[in-house]
């Protein structure tokens, strides 16, 4: 793996902590916007999409003004499904499985081109 992934790979561990770290500073467990934004990273982060993963973290940080309206009533209909508990635990499991990634030959190269066209797709312009 190559220094630049591993770095930022660390980088979006230590994002993601300190997030879960701002929750403990609070005295409280994530609201709905901050859950979603948690648990989406750390699927992403297992399954290598770390884009992906910088986007929700960068999103879990919008202060609740510049939160989309639409969004918070939907996800106010939803119940929650994650503690802080279970997501420093999802982080956990994440580093301890996926800290070192599969080299090139051990992906599916139908896996591979997928996850290739769709992080360009995040950086394609508009």
């Amino acid at each position: 793996m190559q220094r630049d992934s591993i770095d930022r790979k660390d980088r979006l561990y230590e994002t993601f902590a300190a997030a879960l770290a701002v929750l403990d500073a609070d005295h409280r467990e994530p609201d709905r916007w901050e859950e979603e934004c948690l648990s989406y990273a750390l699927g992403a982060m297992a399954c290598g999409m770390y884009l992906v993963a910088e986007v929700e973290l960068a999103a879990f940080k919008r202060p609740l003004a510049e939160r989309s309206p639409e969004v918070l009533a939907a996800l106010a209909a939803k119940p929650a499904r994650f503690t802080k508990a279970m997501l420093r635990h999802g982080l956990d499991y994440v580093q301890q499985h996926y800290g070192q990634r599969q080299g090139v030959d051990d992906v599916p190269s139908a896996l591979a081109a997928g996850q290739r066209d769709f992080q360009s797709s995040l950086t394609a312009p508009r």
